[in-house]
Order: C-alpha cells, then structure tokens, then sequence
C-alpha cells in the first residue's frame, strides 16, 4: 500500500525525478489531499532540495492532470470529485483493455513468470481471507488490503507486458487517480458487499492471464473488457 509520509528527505542525485515521485506518491496516499494548496517553497523545504526540482516535478504533475496553477509559485492538488474519477476510470479501462490485448502477443517469458508468480502469491491470500471467513461477509478494508496490494502488482506486470511506451505512459497518468480515490472507494464497496466479492473478482486474473499465455489476444480482450465492465468500484 502507499507510504503513508511519502515527502521525506531526498539524497540521491535525480532530484527532479525523486521530487516527481514523491509528490506524485503523497497525492495518492491522501498526505496530499484533494484541493490541498502548496508551494514550490513548501514542499522544497519539506523534501530538502531547492526550488528547480520541485518546480520540475510540478510541472509534470500539472501534466498528469494531478495539480493546477493557480498563482507563479503555488499550485492546488485537484478535486478528485466522483464524477472526474468515474470518467478517469472509463478511460483506464479501455487502456486496460489495449495493454491486456497487446500483452497476448508482445508478453516476455519473463514478464509472464512474474504475472504466474503475483498470481500464485494471489491464490495463498485468497485462501487465507476465506479461513478467516469463508462467506467473506464480515471481511474488512484492512483484511482485503493485502489482496488488494497483490492485484495492483498483476494488473501493474500485465500492463507492463504490452511493452507499448506510449500506452503504458497514459496508463500511469491514469493510475494516480484511481489510487487517490480507492480508500474511499474500497470503503464503499466494503460497505455494500462485505468484501465477498473479493475471491470472485480475483479469479477474473486466473483466467485473463491464461489467456494472455496462450496468445489469445481476441480471448484476452474479452475478459479484460468484462472485467473492467463489471467492478466499477474496486480497482482490481
């Protein structure tokens, strides 16, 4: 799960980059959090560097769609609103299907190892969650976090595995919104269902995956649109 003080001090020499990161990663954290106002001088002083990296790092957030200017030196965090996060997620679930098509034919062995062994770490996890309830009714945020933290990691290779650049570019802007939005869209999911969709929405991975190994890229794209069709609260 995110880091929950992601402004910490830098010391490595990509400064422009580390800054990037680090904001980039207390906005979808909620340390930074939606609407928040800063300033360049702010946050050069909080991650220990000078205004020119921070400036940098803003203004590829500002890229991102993740901050907006309103002044020469200040810039605001923006409103995740549940209407701007429902369409950044239509979005990211048609890339999705792009990545997850491309991934049948252009997959590295490599890259497939990794999806089998997220996935194999995946199938222990559901197995704990049902022992400890195998209704999955009374399962919390903090019990599906783990599970939660393993399907980003899949979904994370999976897109990887497309080896498009400009696909997987679009897909990290994307990403930082739905990040931002999912404590609180986990809550209301959690809330509705108890979590006992949990096992279900997983198998999807299973079977999507199989697909991508097989180099059925008609078959992967199918799944990957049902998918992505049908979970419209829980990222994963």
């Amino acid at each position: 799960m995110p880091s929950e003080n992601a402004l910490h001090q830098l010391d490595t020499t990509t400064l422009a980059d580390q800054a990037y990161g680090a904001i980039r990663e207390a906005i979808v954290s909620g340390e930074l959090e939606s609407r928040e106002k800063i300033t360049e001088r702010g946050l050069a002083e909080r991650l220990s560097v000078s205004a020119t990296p921070v400036r940098e790092a803003l203004r590829r957030l500002e890229q991102d769609g993740l901050v907006e200017r309103t002044g020469p030196r200040t810039v605001q965090v923006v409103d995740f609103d549940d209407r701007s996060v429902s369409e950044i997620r239509l979005a990211e679930g048609a890339l999705r299907v792009v990545a997850a098509t491309l991934a049948a034919t252009n997959a590295t062995k490599e890259q497939l190892a990794r999806m089998k062994r997220v996935l194999d770490a995946g199938d222990r996890e559901i197995a704990r969650l049902q022992g400890l309830d195998p209704d999955g009714t009374s399962l919390t945020s903090a019990d599906l976090a783990g599970i939660l933290r393993i399907t980003r990691e899949f979904h994370a290779v999976l897109n990887e595995g497309c080896n498009n650049p400009v696909l997987l570019r679009l897909l990290r802007m994307v990403d930082a919104f739905n990040l931002a939005a999912l404590p609180r869209n986990l809550s209301v999911e959690v809330s509705q269902g108890g979590g006992r969709d949990a096992a279900d929405r997983y198998a999807d991975h299973r079977l999507i995956f199989q697909a991508v190994r097989a180099g059925d890229a008609a078959e992967a794209e199918r799944l990957m649109t049902e998918h992505t069709r049908a979970h419209h609260y829980a990222r994963h």
